[in-house]
Order: C-alpha cells, then structure tokens, then sequence
C-alpha cells in the first residue's frame, strides 16, 4: 500500500549532523501565544500513541519555560536542538511572528537535513501558486522556512483536532494525524500505516485482555453459580471488540490512502462499514465514496491512458471501450478488468489521425475488445490485446490502404470490414479479411509491390458501392449495414458475400446519429420549448419522440451516440453531456446530467448503463444504473435566469427584476434497499415527478399555477396537497384527478379552529402516515390509505399564523421517520416538539418547548442507528447550529462548525452529518465533534441571487441537490448504497495486499468478485 508519511518542504540541505541515539529523537517547537495549552497535550499524546513491546519508547523535547521569558536559555535550547533527530514545527500565526521560532527553524535549516523537519498545522494558511510559496497568504510559517522553500510542501493538519481538544479521544483523524508524525521518528522504512495498524493492534489487545480477564472470572462464576451463560456472553463482546478494532483500522486506513489510491481507499472503506456500523466506519466510508474529484454523483472514476497517449477516438464494446490514439495507437479499456492497455504503433511514417469530426466509426473492436481496428489516412491499423492465436508473431500491423473511411469487426474478432474510397478510379468499395486464426503480419497477399494496395490485402470478399461510406455494422442474421451518413442513404449487405439483400438503399433522416448497429438513427430539435430527440427505425420506418431536458444555461446541444437498444441517447453540450432515456414505454424518462471532465471528447454508451469519454489523456466512466437521474428545472426557472444574466450580465439578480422559483422535495421509498420515487414542486405551480415527467393538473382545476405540497401515498402515487386543504393524486403517471373525500378528512381540523391558521403550510409522510402542519402549527395526522379522519392536534401558538410554506421558509418543521415525534420552529417563538403517540392515545398536553427562536429545525435518528428520533440540529438566529436532545432534559449544545459558512441545508441522518451552505459547494461536518468531514463541488441553484435553503433535501437515503441544470438525485448516503457506490468505484474486489497490518481479507468481502 502507499506510504503517505510526512515529508519535509525543503531541497536537500548542505550541512548534516548525523542521527543521535542518546539525545531526543524530536524537538517541538511551537508558539506560546497560539498553542501554549495545545503543545502540552499534544506531546503527551505524541509519547503515549506508539507504545509496542520490544520499541522503546519515544523521546519528545518540549521546552516548557520559554525563550521569550528566559533568552538567556538559547544556549541550552541550542543543545537540545543539536541532540535532536528531527524538529517538529507546529506552524500557526503565532509561530510565523515568533523571533524565537524562527530563531529555531534558521538553526535547524543550516545544521540539518531538510527531511528532518516536520510541519504541523495548527492555525492559519500554507498556500502554494504558480511552483511557489504566496508569502502574502501564508500565515503560519517563520521568515526562515518560507523564504527557502522551492516545491509544494505537504504537511500534517492538526486544525481541525487544535479546534476539538476536548474530542481528542473520539476526533476520526486523530490516530491518522499521530501516526503520520510518528512513522519518520521510528526510521525510513517505518511507514504510517505500520505505525496505525500497531496502535490500533494495541488497543485491541488492550481490550481482548481486559475482555478475557472478565471472561475467565465469567467462567468461574458459572462453576460456583452454574452459570455458563454470563462466560459465553463476554466471550462474544471479546470477538466482538476484535471485530470493531478491524474495523476501525480499515477506515483509519481508508483516511491515510484516499489521496495517493482512492480505489484501495473506497475498498478498505466498505470492507470497514460491512463488519462494523458505526460514525467511524460510516465516516471512512462518506468520505471514500464522496472525495471523488471532481463531484457528480454519476462519475464512477477516471482513469489515465497509460504511456501519455493522447485518446482521439473511442468506440463502445461489449464489456467496456476501445480507442486510437493521436499517434495511432490501439486502447483497450474493459473498466471491470483493471487499467487501459496500450499497443503501440511501430511504423514510420504513421497516418494522420483527424479525429471524429467527421462521420463514421475510425476505431472498432470486437465485443470483448480484443480485436481493434483504427482508420487513418494511410490505412487502417489492426491489434490484437489478450492471447495471440498459435503460431502468431504479431499483435499489430498497419494496411495500407489510402482513402480507408469506416471499419467494423465482427462480434466474435474473425472478420475486419474495411471501406474505402479508390481515388485513381473514382470507386467505392467494401472489402472483408479473414482474422480468425491468423498472424496479423500475413494479412497481406503475394500480389506484388507495383499493384494497387486493395490488391496487395488479402481479402476475402470485395465488392462496389455507390454509397460513400461513413459508417458500417455487423448485424444479425449474418448482415451488414452500410450507411452513408452525408447523402443520408443505407444500404444492407450479406457479411459472407457482401452482396445486397434489400432491392436498393433506404433513406435516412436528414443529420441523423447512427446506434452502433445502424438500425436506428437520432435526430435532435432544440428551440425556446425545449430539446426533443427523435428516433428513426429505418426498417419499418417508425419514430418517436420525447423530451430531452438540456439545461439553459448549457448550450450547443448535438446528439452523438445512441445505444443499440435505443433507450439511451447521448447528448453534448458546451458544459457537459446530457443522457437521456427514449424507451418504448413512453411513461418512463429519465435524464442524466454528466459533467467534471473538462474538454470532453468523444462520448460513447457503454452496456446498457455506463458512459465513457476521452478527455485529455483520461477515460471517464459514469454511471445511469438504477434508477438515479435529474429532475429537470422547470421553464421558468431557464427564463428567470436568463433575464437575470441580460440585466446585470453578471448573473446576479436585480432587486426589481424576476426571481426564480423555488422548490420543495419528498421522496419515498419502499425498503433501504430499494428504489425511491423523487418528486419536485415548484413555487410556480409546476410538479415534476422523476422518471415520469410534468404533472399537468385537469383542464378545470382552479389550482392550475398555484404551488401543490408534495407527499407520497406509495411509490407509484403522488398526492398534492393545496393550501386550502384540496388534493390531487397522480395516478402513476403525469395526468392528476382530484382527490375526492380528501378535503372532507382534514376540514374538521382545518375549519375549526380560527380562520388565518386554516393554510396547509407542510406536508410529510412518515413510515405509516401523512402529516400536514397549518399555519398555526396545527397538526393534522392521517392514515395513508386516506380512509380515516384526521387527527387534529391543536398548535400552541393561538391564532396568530406562524409558518410559511416550504418555498418561503424551509427547515422549520421536522418530523421522526416513524411519526412519534415533530419539531416545528415558528417565527419569533420557541422551538416546540409534539409527542404525536400521546396525542393519538387522546393525551392534549402533547407540546414541549425545547429551545429558544430557531430559523431552522432538523430531527436525526439515535445514535444506536435505530429511526427513533433522538436529537434536533438547529440553525440559530446568530447562525450558530447547535445539538439538542429530542425529550427529556440537556442543555444545546454548540457544535462550533469551524469557518463561515451559509444556511444548514439538511442533515444526514445515516452518517450524522450537517450540510452547510458555502456557495460553490456543500460542506459536511460531523454532529459529534463539529470536524469538516469534505465537501460535494455543486453548482446550486440560486433564484434571486441567494441560494435557497431549501435547495438541499435529505431524506430515504438519499441527498436532492438543486442545480443549475436540475435536481441532483445520483448521491445517497444510506450504507447499503454507498457501499455499492464504492465498490463500483474501485472497480475491482480487494485483495489481501490491500488489507492492513493485523487485518485479515475475509473470505466474503463487502465488494465481492
């Protein structure tokens, strides 16, 4: 595995002093002012971390009285630096401006190796530009260091546990953070991960001793008391601690490795989550999965071509892609079988490579890969990747065979098919080759240099064609498809002859994209109503058509690929790629929006549900499995933007000018492991239903325009709630009837009490029921079935309204999964929670305040990982988020997130994250200790220039994000999902190489083969 052990920040130096074995094996030095309490705690711990028998223990210097009270002490100071092996610098503000830290830095750097220096972090900034240190950023590094620093340094950060000294114990980084420092005090070839696995080894042998001992006095107990249980049962917290301490190393591990090798990172993580659930292995895993740079959901991984090849043209196989090279070179990626490989070519001079500018398929390969085949403007390169047949030398060769314009090879890799245009004759032809069996470097016959290179191959079958070939296909039936994408004509031939089938050619729709067989063509339209894509079945001549949600602010839109089974067409844009699902069912449509490579080259569709693209010199692969997708934005929201931009160019939005609309999100789902059904309602009265499309409400609905609450009633039905109490419910697909009966359930509620609370301002469903909160932080409680009248809970507020909906003010009512408990926060009141069991057991003292005025409520399940609420996050008016039990007594407690940041915009409940605001970007912090877990890149929708805390939605496992170009559906957060995700990411299942020390690969890994 990689060693990620800290390094030091300087160029070799020119004095040295060998290593000392009877002095200290480190000096600390740090600031008075900045980590005057910090440094002593952390030296105890530096001591105390690596504690093995047989190692003896370590040796920390820490002056503890200071040369700025003492500066007579430098000499002694100067001693115990010259009997030091390396210097440990805890670099802060306070450090940058000390004289007697930079006194002891200058020492070190003229009597020492650079790599003996050792960089903490504690406060401030180390920020490298342009291949050098930007002294006017860096804050935490003395004069002496930063002025003789010549690359970019790497270095330990400690802020974030400097921050959480009181989470020391319990803080996730800490044994990463220790182990990285102590690994150089051991030797050069101790690695950081050696150090970790021996401390968390130690540990566990700590607590198997301490567990054994139980148990022995356990089983003596049971001979004097005949009670054997009690000793079986501490035998099995015994194995039980083992198992946790595996497990914590494997995500201590994931945490060490992730930068230098995300795939072992996101293995070590699921294998660590799958033997122990806990907020450490959850945490391991949430950062494995969403580390991946850059963020969208669907991007599986990227990956380099190897030998700095420059991809030009891909093509889809079976099992994954193949592709040429700018310099003629043959790529073969299968993503479930390891990295690229590489043939290259060996001819001089080679063909120019004019990229896929043009029509027509320039690279092809058999279904598994094997075989590839490229156009150049010399001819065509053919190369074999995998076994060689017997007898055969050659795993590529070059045709020659100028004006060469398509390839195709057979499924099985027997058959090249190869058209070209004969300049001296004016001609077009088609030829086959017989692969199956052969040495490549024979393909040539014994016609004779002086003769026409066509007649100097040896094909097997040739014929003339009046079509100017772009594009050619094996199908079934022993048939070959020969299309002529600039004349718009098609033509079917025999593959064992190459002669015609069908009487003539058949006409193909004007500009069309081929699917690989060519038995479907796309065409696009793409104006002020939107994008539709149409798809051509040349044989019987049937199309049809359906949207394709390309967002506003990407633009140049152009099919270039569709799949064989012609649900999947691929769009490119300016910003990214926009796959999109035309099925024959036409209540199905889903969109994918594919962005974070830049400079994307040519896309294909992979199987029946990945994408790849070439992009300088990398392949990237996503993923339109299950049934993740975008909800599109609505019209308005494309408009609101677009007149924003034109008024202030900048896109911000005028005080006086449209703002967009804002969204409310529900999902549901069946089971944790299955499906869930996303819905988005808008603030303008549009209801988009993932997969499904536009709710478009009856003809002579008066709610048509009018903003609905989303709530689901089962996976397949949606119902829409009015703020007068109406409903709507979608009958599976886009076309709503009203809910007859539904107003009749919940008027006692609504009409009883005074009428400025009677506005449904939320709707919930819980696990069993469909809660709507009115104005007045009434609730009103239903069965599911909608058979039952309401349940009506006054609210505590009186009549004075107190709520907003969720398009105006989101966050301020929280419900538990299972229907027990509710927190609402009204404006200007307390905070208040609702025990919704008493009040269906007829109780009416049923409302506890349980804080002050709060803008935002969150409710997250026990700590234990049952659904049971157990604790509130809450945003306060001085924008402080702070914990608080759910009953029951405990003071809010202040999580201290570190930094500036905007609104909570959900929090997760599986691994117990907040999410924040903070512009371009969602920042996680973990609610025990307050730590920034990472960060989601996103491009947040923003209406009004202000993005609306509402735009995040977490619920079902999964996380919504509002975007620019629609509702992100692709990240989720429950274990099950994430595990998948990781292990879809690494690609491949773990090996006990991976493994740490003291960890063993069990025989049925998380990501099995």
């Amino acid at each position: 595995m990689t060693d990620r052990r800290v390094r030091g920040l300087l160029p070799t130096a020119r004095a040295s002093v060998a290593p000392r074995t009877d002095g200290y094996d480190a000096f600390l030095s740090y600031s008075r002012d900045s980590d005057g309490e910090f440094a002593p705690e952390f030296h105890a711990q530096l001591l105390d971390f690596d504690r093995r028998d047989g190692v003896r223990d370590l040796r920390i210097f820490l002056d503890r009285t200071g040369l700025a009270n003492n500066p007579s002490l430098w000499d002694s100071i100067k001693h115990k630096l010259e009997r030091s092996d390396y210097l440990i610098l805890l670099a802060s503000e306070g450090a940058a401006s000390s004289h007697f830290v930079a006194e002891e830095v200058a020492w070190w750097l003229d009597h020492r190796e650079p790599e003996t220096l050792l960089v903490a972090l504690t406060s401030g900034k180390i920020v490298w530009t342009a291949n050098k240190i930007d002294k006017i950023s860096t804050t935490a590094l003395p004069a002496p260091l930063a002025e003789r620093i010549d690359r970019e340094p790497k270095w330990t950060d400690l802020t974030r546990l400097r921050q959480r000294r009181r989470f020391w114990r319990r803080h996730p980084d800490r044994a990463t953070a220790l182990a990285e420092l102590v690994a150089p005090l051991r030797g050069p070839d101790v690695s950081t991960e050696e150090i970790l696995s021996a401390h968390i080894a130690r540990q566990g042998s700590a607590n198997l001793v301490s567990r054994l001992t139980i148990t022995a006095l356990g089983v003596m107990l049971a001979v004097s008391v005949a009670a054997s249980g009690y000793a079986l049962r501490e035998a099995s917290r015994a194995n039980e601690a083992v198992n946790a301490n595996a497990a914590h190393l494997l995500g201590a591990t994931s945490h060490v490795v992730h930068q230098d090798d995300p795939a072992v990172a996101q293995l070590l993580a699921a294998e660590a989550v799958e033997r122990l659930r806990d907020g450490q292995t959850r945490t391991a895993l949430f950062n494995a999965v969403t580390a991946n740079e850059p963020a969208d959901p669907y991007l599986l991984r990227t990956v380099d071509v190897p030998e700095e090849t420059e991809l030009a043209d891909v093509a889809p196989t079976g099992t994954g892609i193949v592709g040429r090279t700018d310099r003629g070179d043959l790529v073969r990626w299968n993503p479930d079988d390891g990295e690229p490989a590489v043939l290259r070519g060996d001819r001089t001079p080679s063909g120019t490579v004019t990229g896929s500018g043009s029509a027509g398929p320039f690279v092809a390969g058999s279904a598994d890969g094997t075989v590839v085949a490229a156009v150049d403007d010399l001819g065509v390169t053919v190369g074999r990747f995998g076994p060689l047949p017997e007898g055969s030398t050659s795993r590529q060769t070059h045709l020659d065979l100028p004006g060469a314009t398509a390839v195709a090879i057979t499924p099985e890799g027997g058959t090249l098919l190869i058209a070209w245009h004969d300049a001296t004759t004016g001609r077009n032809r088609i030829g086959s080759i017989n692969l199956a069996g052969r040495d490549l470097a024979v393909l040539e016959s014994d016609a004779g240099s002086r003769r026409p290179h066509e007649q100097r191959l040896a094909f097997s079958s040739k014929v003339e064609t009046e079509l100017a070939v772009t594009s050619l296909a094996v199908g079934s039936s022993r048939t070959l498809a020969v299309a002529d994408a600039e004349a718009d004509a098609l033509e079917v031939r025999s593959l064992d002859t190459l002669e015609l089938t069908h009487a003539g050619a058949v006409e193909l729709p004007d500009g069309a994209v081929p699917s690989p067989s060519l038995n479907d063509w796309a065409t696009l339209r793409s104006d002020q109503d939107g994008t539709t894509v149409t798809v051509h079945h040349w044989a019987d001549g049937s199309v049809r058509s359906a949207g394709c949600p390309v967002p506003r602010v990407w633009s140049d839109p152009e099919v270039v690929a569709m799949d064989d089974e012609t649900t999947r067409v691929l769009i490119a844009t300016d910003r990214g790629l926009v796959a999109c699902e035309i099925a024959e069912d036409a209540d199905l449509r889903r969109t994918w929006h594919l962005t974070g490579v830049r400079r994307t080259g040519p896309p294909v569709l992979v199987g029946t549900d990945r994408v790849a693209a070439a992009s300088d010199g990398r392949i990237a692969l996503w993923s339109t499995a299950d049934t993740h997708g975008d909800v599109p934005l609505p019209d308005s929201a494309g408009a609101a933007a677009a007149a924003a931009a034109a008024t202030d160019g900048d896109g911000a939005q005028p005080d006086d000018g449209p703002a967009g609309p804002t969204a409310v999100l529900a999902t549901y789902r069946d089971e944790p492991a299955g499906a869930a059904s996303t819905a988005a309602s808008w603030s303008d009265g549009t209801v988009t239903i993932h997969g499904r499309g536009t709710v478009t409400l009856p003809a002579d609905s008066p709610d048509a325009g009018r903003p609905l609450l989303p709530v689901w009633l089962d996976r397949d039905s949606l119902l829409l709630v009015t703020p007068e109490g109406d409903a709507y419910r979608t009958g599976g697909g886009t076309a709503a009837g009203y809910e007859a009966g539904f107003r009749d359930l919940v008027a006692p509620g609504l009409e009883g009490g005074d009428p400025a609370c009677a506005t449904v301002v939320s709707a919930h469903r819980t696990r069993d029921d469909i809660l709507l909160v009115d104005a007045c932080s009434g609730l009103h409680l239903l069965d599911a079935g909608l058979q039952e009248r309401a349940l009506y809970v006054p609210g505590p507020l009186g009549a004075t309204p107190r709520l907003e909906p969720g398009w105006t003010a989101p966050g301020r009512v929280a419900v538990a999964d299972d229907g027990s408990e509710v927190a609402v926060a009204p404006r200007d009141f307390s905070l208040r929670v609702a025990d919704l069991d008493a009040a269906a057991r007829g109780e009416t003292d049923v409302w506890t305040v349980r804080g002050s005025s709060v803008a935002q409520v969150h409710m997250i399940g026990g700590t234990d990982g049952t659904a049971l609420p157990d604790q509130l996050v809450t945003l306060g008016l001085d924008s402080a988020v702070r914990l608080r039990p759910v009953t029951g007594a405990g003071d809010p407690v202040s999580l201290d997130l570190a930094g500036t940041y905007g609104d909570v915009m959900a929090v997760l409940p599986g691994p117990n994250l907040v999410a924040r605001n903070r512009g371009s970007a969602l920042a996680f912090f973990d609610i025990e200790t307050g730590q920034k877990m990472g960060e989601l890149a996103t491009s947040l929708y923003s209406p009004g220039g202000e993005v609306a805390p509402g735009a995040v939605h977490a619920a079902d496992g999964q996380l919504l994000v509002v975007q620019d170009h629609g509702v992100t559906t692709g990240w989720t957060f429950s274990d099950d999902q994430m595990i998948a995700r990781a292990c879809a990411m690494a690609g491949r299942a773990p090996t006990p190489d991976d493994m740490p020390e003291g960890v063993v690969l069990e025989e049925d890994p998380a990501c099995s083969p």
